[in-house]
């Protein structure tokens, strides 16, 4: 999956209000419509994943693990923060949440294409990632 994909997918989970894509963008910095309800998170939160995924065009492909860590270091700065508003938390958390589900989705998929044409899977070692995991049940404690 690319990064405009994976903005575009989202988009769909948090909705357009929220995360609102120019998907004709040509760059980073046209992305995000400044309609977007948290513009300014919004933004943030698209050039956290583009850099720690070193993206250099919009086409370029992006991982889970560097996708977590960009929004790793936005959700602890909301979280500390006691002017966070209540909204802008839970667009975050909601965005966290469809991260997860399109990454898990796409592994899924690629564990998918791993059956052979006899029905039999392939054996096949599977990466298990908690530190995203471990990072959320650190900050619910």
């Amino acid at each position: 999956m690319n990064f405009l994909q994976l903005i575009e997918k989202l988009t769909a989970h948090v909705g357009q209000h929220q995360l609102p894509a120019n998907l004709t963008a040509t760059g980073i910095q046209s992305l995000i419509d400044s309609s977007a309800l948290h513009y300014d998170l919004a933004t943030r939160i698209a050039r956290a994943i583009y850099d720690q995924n070193r993206c250099r065009r919009l086409t370029d492909p992006v991982e889970a693990e560097a996708t977590f860590e960009a929004l790793g270091p936005i959700r602890a700065m909301l979280l500390g923060s006691s002017r966070t508003d209540v909204d802008a938390f839970r667009f975050m958390e909601d965005l966290c949440t469809a991260v997860a589900k399109i990454f898990d989705k796409q592994r899924r998929s690629a564990s998918a294409a791993n059956i052979d044409e006899s029905g039999g899977s392939r054996q096949a070692a599977e990466l298990i990632l908690f530190d995203s995991v471990r990072r959320r049940v650190k900050s619910l404690a």
